[in-house]
């Protein structure tokens, strides 16, 4: 598994209006705002992690579906 790089956000499902490196979500934590995925009707909260390579990068909470997992949806559809 490779670290998660950028994400994109947006309400379209198959394309992201905007798009954010890992660091640009980080900067955006800290002063405030949130992320979040969606997948088989339940929400999960996006957060800072540093993965073993020693990469910052982000993970999603841990629930009951692995749908809504950041590694487990598809690949971002830039514009």
């Amino acid at each position: 598994m490779r670290p998660i790089t950028a994400v994109g956000t947006g309400t379209d499902t198959n394309s992201a209006s905007q798009r954010y490196t890992v660091q640009q979500v980080y900067d955006l934590m800290d002063s405030g705002n949130t992320f979040h995925t969606y997948g088989a009707g339940q929400r999960a909260n996006v957060h800072k992690w540093n993965c073993g390579c020693g990469a910052g990068t982000l993970r999603s909470s841990a629930d009951s579906t692995t749908a809504n997992n950041l590694d487990n949806l598809r690949i971002c559809h830039w514009k």
